[in-house]
C-alpha cells in the first residue's frame, strides 16, 4: 500500500468514528477533540508489529493540550483498537485538567 493509501485509509478510519481531520505537512491528521476544542488529536501510522503481517500496523496517536502547549498522552495501537481512541483520549483529557485545577 502506497503512503497515499494508507493517509486515505487513516482519514477514513477517523471519519468513520466521527472524527474530522486536517491533514498536516507531517504526514499525520490532526483534529480537535470533540466537545474540547483546546486539545488536539494527531494520528499516523507507526509501523508494523515485528514479525506480523502489514495488516497488524500501529496508528501512533497523541493528545496536546492547545492553551498550555503541552502533550497530555501518547500513545500507539493496533488499527482494530481505534473505535476506542475518543473515549480514552476524553479521559486522559479530564484527567490532565483535574491535575492542573489543583
Amino acid at each position: 500500500m502506497t503512503n497515499v493509501e494508507k493517509f486515505q485509509k487513516l482519514v477514513d478510519l477517523a471519519n468513520e468514528y466521527g472524527i474530522i481531520c486536517q491533514p498536516a505537512p507531517e504526514e499525520c491528521l490532526i483534529a480537535s477533540l470533540p466537545g474540547d476544542d483546546d486539545f488536539l488529536l494527531a494520528f499516523t501510522w507507526s509501523g508494523v508489529i515485528e514479525g506480523e503481517s502489514p495488516e497488524h500496523e500501529l496508528i501512533a496517536i497523541s493528545v496536546q493540550d492547545i492553551v498550555k502547549e503541552v502533550t497530555v498522552a501518547a500513545w500507539q495501537i493496533p488499527i482494530y483498537l481505534f473505535g476506542n481512541v475518543l473515549r480514552q483520549a476524553q479521559m486522559l483529557v479530564a484527567v490532565h485538567k483535574d491535575f492542573w485545577r489543583c
